[in-house]
């Protein structure tokens, strides 16, 4: 068996998390970067580096010097620490102690000329003991000061001219201020040396050395320094960061780089610390080359974030840390008034507490309207606080706070329901359950509405709870009410089991208490999570028992909206012509009501109906009409779906730019209603389209997460066909055995292997057949491939699903047909393919019909001339769609026919074409065939493997790289290239694999030293 490509493609390293590549600092670089040449030149300066802990003071630092290394220059590296702020000069000391202690006694006595007295005092390990007091007791003090500063910065002059030096001092909050008083002195003289300072300090620290703000606000204001106070990473930059670290495609960690983003706020050394911690505990972790682990909805903090963050928060006077433990029961912004309600502490203690936090940057102020409002500074510094207060201490103040908010906002408290009912749900105080009760209600309503389903989930599981924990009967249509938004709330999550229990008990009081309006719309939500569970007959029974209530009911509106889903249940099941009554009955109740958003439902029904059956056309107008009335009604699931079947039909007819553009809108909205289900049904599409299109890496890494995700969803309607995507890949890969295994599974999901008579989802039955079909094909037990690919077909056309026909079903077996040589039935096939696709505008089908008929002459005719032709013409098809893989295999039978005909240069230009695609794609059996087709030639193949180093890079990747190396993040090169940020990640991947770097930065490196950007531009 082929080695599996799995093991074969180059698995993303191991992320060096002690040192976390350089991103988002391209301006702050290039800043120090012009200071080292302006220092080279002879223009000495003082650069100093402010920011908060954690802010990448040090790493910045350290990429300049390492510049400054890789050019022979001198560097000297002293840090103050907080024990030594007493002892004069020791930053100066701890910075230049390695480097003196190279030089023999000559080499010191040549650079000190003169000044070894005061040299030796200032690095007292120089000498002994007795020399240095001998040397600092002669003479006046003042005048053995004045000649310590002028000599020893006549010593690092003479140091820098010898060989350019970087002078780092960092800390300098902890400087004593005899080493403070040194600096300012030589950063006013250096001007015209080979010298650069480069200084940092901690900005939250500054104010507590007076000496350094006034050295500081000196030397600015001598222009012989700049301050450069270094901001939080950006959130595009948070995800750069993870892209670049773990080798992933934008789309596998977008949820995860906000959630880090939002709990980091861009400190990278929160950033590093949590991803250590991830990796340490397995929640992220590897699997087949590929970094998995990223669905997480919260994170927790690491033991070296929490004790970082106590040290400095116990630094705090009472009266302050008493505001902070208020604001961090809080959780959220605060505003003046609030703190004010809820602290006790009179207007001038408050303020100076208040001060206080913001000079240790716990603290941010900021305007919200008119109000003046505070917010952490990071999310990590109120979980510390709020972990130390201990469970009883928090209890009790967020009884506090409930009850002063709920004064505080009087009238208005239902309008902050969600804030209330966090502070009353976690008071745990029983004389509040009611308060509590009713706010976590209103939070969960409010949040349903906003489509924040796992919030709401949360809220109302809350109030439900306490309900039930009071006296038997005591509110039953409170109850009630809050088990069917709960199982509403469920039902979006894709938790589909919780919410039927639910909704079966809502149904039972809906039943009791009389009220049919209610009852139908149950009944319709337990339909459709049938439905989304793939149990359609369930489905419709409980569709018509809802319909049997909305007339009871006399409510038309509900009628068509259960009418809706009964007629796509149908569709699934293949019963086309109910399925046509079904959705034309509730748009004659929508036009005659006028009802926007009932009339989009509708139209997305029709979409998704044509676009199985045809017309295409007929298709696109109901899509049309769909987003625009889902706009036009504010719902904006139903516009997503409706991308969904408009990318999917672009998809099938092969306009590929088209599918794309509806793919990211359709993933757009699935963010932005924060739905689970929405996302895999997207992901199916993108797993396609980055099969179709070459970038098979991703297409895996897509599908493993969405067949994750389907599985934890139950959706056995959309697992199967997620299961044959990625199964086709791992064959063409050569991986059969998990091929095989992912294709029985989806065998059996999908009902396949069930009684001939039972009702089958078409839509996973045919996908199911089409997969298995394409693995016989693959082991050339054609008989078998006819068999199962005429039983899938069969099964697509009682329906009449025209796509399923002509999507991968009928070119298989007409492959199949040929290599047996049964003509009649490739024949027949390769007509019916170009009759059907005709009829449906479909490009992809017309060009494997053009593929069928140039194999026909090539195999059956032997009419050389006129196969060459047609191969080329289907190629060339393929590639406009484009279809890569295909149109490979085309080009592969091509050379054999150029082969037959005599053109041996012909055929060796196109097996060296498509070599480096099998090779990329990791085409295991058609790169093998074409090895074997380069040495029939008596050609040596290429490198199995895709060329390694520079000379790999295929145009598309160098053009990247080049890219790169102006630092370009990968938006940017996506809109240069046209194409998407995620395919750019993808090719990212490979180069880094080709060309064994580990960041972008040393791809630029790379692409500097062989001259890449000029070879490239020359030839353009």
């Amino acid at each position: 068996m082929a080695t599996p490509a799995h093991a074969r493609i180059a698995a993303p390293p191991a992320p060096s998390l002690f040192n976390l590549p350089l991103i988002g600092r391209d301006a702050e670089l290039a800043m120090l970067l012009q200071a080292l040449a302006n220092t080279g030149a002879g223009r000495g300066f003082t650069v100093i580096l402010a920011g908060e802990g954690g802010i990448g003071k040090t790493r910045l630092a350290k990429a300049a010097a390492d510049q400054a290394d890789r050019k022979k220059w001198q560097v000297a590296l002293g840090r103050a620490y907080p024990v030594e702020t007493g002892v004069p000069y020791a930053l100066f000391s701890d910075a230049l102690l390695p480097i003196l202690r190279k030089f023999d006694a000559s080499t010191l006595q040549v650079l000190s000329r003169g000044g070894g007295a005061e040299l030796a005092y200032l690095f007292p390990a120089l000498v002994p003991a007795q020399e240095r007091l001998s040397a600092a007791g002669r003479g006046d003090p003042a005048e053995f000061k004045a000649r310590l500063l002028w000599n020893f910065t006549q010593f690092l002059v003479r140091l820098s001219a010898k060989q350019p030096l970087v002078l780092v001092l960092e800390n300098l909050q902890w400087a004593d201020a005899a080493s403070l008083e040194l600096l300012h002195f030589v950063s006013r003289q250096i001007s015209q040396e080979k010298l650069l300072l480069l200084c940092t300090y901690n900005a939250a620290e500054r104010d507590l050395n007076p000496t350094l703000r006034t050295t500081e606000q000196s030397l600015v204001a001598l222009g012989v320094a700049q301050v450069h106070t270094l901001r939080p990473l950006s959130r595009e930059a948070t995800a750069s960061l993870i892209g670049e670290v773990f080798h992933t495609e934008e789309g596998a960690t977008r949820e995860f780089s906000a959630l880090l983003y939002g709990w980091t706020r861009g400190n990278p050394f929160f950033i590093e610390e949590t991803l250590k911690s991830l990796i340490e505990s397995g929640q992220l972790h590897q699997r087949d080359g590929r970094w998995m682990g990223w669905e997480l909805d919260t994170l927790q903090l690491p033991r070296s974030i929490r004790e970082a963050v106590i040290a400095r928060i116990d630094r705090l006077s009472p009266n302050a840390r008493t505001v902070a433990n208020l604001a961090a029961v809080i959780g959220t912004r605060a505003t003046y008034e609030q703190l004010s309600a809820v602290s006790a502490l009179a207007s001038s203690e408050l303020l100076s507490a208040l001060d206080e936090l913001r000079r240790q940057r716990i603290l941010n102020e900021s305007e919200a309207g008119e109000a003046i409002a505070y917010d952490f500074t990071h999310p990590a510094l109120q979980d510390a606080l709020y972990t130390e207060l201990g469970r009883a201490r928090a209890r009790l103040l967020h009884a506090t706070v409930a009850e002063a908010l709920e004064d505080f906002y009087g009238g208005l408290a239902l309008k902050r329901a969600d804030e209330l009912a966090f502070h009353f749900s976690r008071a745990d105080a029983r004389n509040l359950a009611p308060k509590a009760v009713k706010y976590l209600a209103a939070a969960g309503r409010e949040a349903l509405g906003k489509h924040a389903n796992r919030e709401a989930a949360n809220y109302l599981s809350a109030a439900l709870a306490l309900v039930e924990s009071g006296e038997p009967g005591e509110d039953e249509r409170t109850a009630s009410r809050l088990v069917e938004d709960l199982a509403r709330a469920r039902q979006r999550l894709g938790e589909y089991e919780p919410a039927q229990a639910l909704l079966a008990r809502a149904r039972t009081d809906a039943a009791r208490f009389g009220e049919p309006g209610r009852l139908a719309a149950i009944e319709r939500r337990i339909g459709l999570a049938c439905y989304w569970t793939g149990q359609y007959e369930d489905a419709l029974e409980h569709y018509d028992l809802g319909l049997a209530a909305a007339r009871d009911a006399g409510d038309d509106l509900l009628y068509a909206r259960i009418q809706i889903p009964k007629g796509a249940c149908l569709q699934e099941l293949g019963r086309h012509e109910e399925a046509i009554t079904q959705i034309g009955g509730a748009l004659a109740i929508a036009e005659r009501l006028g009802d926007d958003a009932v009339l989009a439902r509708v139209h997305r029904a029709l979409l998704v109906l044509y676009a199985w059956t045809g017309p295409s056309d007929l298709a696109r107008e109901h899509g049309v009409r769909a987003l625009a009335l889902a706009e036009a009604s504010g719902q904006k699931s139903v516009a997503c779906t409706a991308h969904w079947a408009l990318g999917m039909l672009e998809g099938f007819t092969g306009n590929a730019a088209g599918a794309a553009l509806h793919i990211a809108e359709s993933e757009r909205l699935a963010d932005e209603v924060r739905s689970p289900l929405l996302r895999i049904w997207t992901a199916e599409l993108a797993i396609e389209h980055a099969s179709a299109v070459g970038d098979w890496d991703a297409a895996i890494s897509i599908g493993e997460r969405s067949i994750a995700m389907a599985r934890s969803l139950s959706q056995r309607t959309l697992l199967p066909r997620l299961l044959v995507w990625c199964a086709l890949i791992y064959i063409a890969r050569g991986d059969r055995e998990r091929g095989k295994l992912y294709l029985d599974e989806a065998w059996v999901l999908s009902g396949a292997d069930g009684p001939a008579d039972r009702p089958l989802d078409v839509h996973t039955v045919v996908p199911a057949h089409t997969g298995l079909a394409a693995y016989y094909l693959e082991l050339r037990d054609y008989h078998k491939a006819i068999e199962i690919g005429e039983a899938g077909l069969a099964i697509a056309d009682r329906p009449g699903y025209v796509v399923w026909a002509i999507h991968r079903l009928l070119p298989i077996i007409a492959e199949a047909a040929m290599w047996l040589r049964d003509w009649d039935r490739a024949e027949r096939i390769g007509a019916r393919l170009r009759r059907d696709s005709q009829r449906f505008g479909q490009r992809l089908g017309l060009a494997w019909a053009d593929g069928c008929d140039a194999l026909v002459a090539m195999l059956k005719d032997k009419d050389w001339e006129r196969a060459v032709v047609m191969l080329r013409d289907a190629a060339e098809r393929m590639e406009a769609i484009p279809y890569v893989n295909d149109a490979a295999r085309l080009r592969k039978m091509l050379a054999k026919v150029l082969m037959e005909m005599g053109d041996r240069e012909g055929a060796m230009r196109e097996l060296r074409h498509v070599h480096d695609i099998f090779a990329r794609l990791g085409a295991e059996r058609d790169l093998s065939g074409t090895r074997d087709q380069l040495r029939e030639l008596g050609a040596r193949p290429p490198a199995r493997a895709p060329t390694a180093g520079v000379g790999g890079l295929t145009g598309r990747e160098v053009d990247i790289a080049r890219l790169v190396s102006e630092r370009k993040s990968n938006k940017e090169i996506g809109r240069a290239l046209g194409i998407s940020a995620r395919t750019v990640s993808t090719h990212l991947s490979n180069i880094f694999a080709k060309l064994s770097v580990g960041s972008r930065g040393e791809l630029a490196d790379l692409v500097r030293e062989n001259g890449m950007g000029e070879e490239r531009t020359a030839r353009a």
